[in-house]
């Protein structure tokens, strides 16, 4: 079998649109595959793109107990989006923790408009 390289591939998730102020989880390791697992598979990356009608902040944390606890590490703005507009994609490294968890914090107002595409990455290079 010829084999062509790292692969990316399409992660499943929600399109429930997020409502006024609440937080969505998008991607939880512990929840997917266990806690602290995420380090025996091929997921170096994940990251999203998302046509949202309103504003909102992706959250990006890691636990290094096996999602008892989730420490902030990043924090990303996304402005609304026009219509048939796409924010992102945002990418983010994971195989340096033992758990990841992304979060969409909404921004107080009801998405009219939410397509999230998710995709995981089995290289660590952001663009492959």
């Amino acid at each position: 079998m010829h084999d062509n390289g790292p692969r990316s591939f399409f992660i499943a998730m929600s399109t429930t649109a997020p409502v006024d102020a609440a937080t969505t989880t998008l991607f939880n390791s512990v929840d997917a595959f266990g806690a602290r697992q995420l380090r025996h598979l091929a997921l170096a990356r994940i990251s999203i793109a998302v046509e949202n009608s309103h504003a909102g902040t992706l959250e990006a944390s890691f636990s290094n107990d096996g999602g008892t606890t989730w420490d902030v590490y990043d924090a990303t703005a996304v402005a609304a989006a026009g219509a048939n507009v796409i924010s992102g994609p945002y990418d983010y490294l994971i195989d340096t923790y033992d758990d990841f968890r992304l979060r969409w914090v909404n921004g107080g107002t009801t998405q009219t408009t939410w397509r999230p595409v998710m995709r995981g990455h089995e290289n660590r290079q952001p663009g492959t």
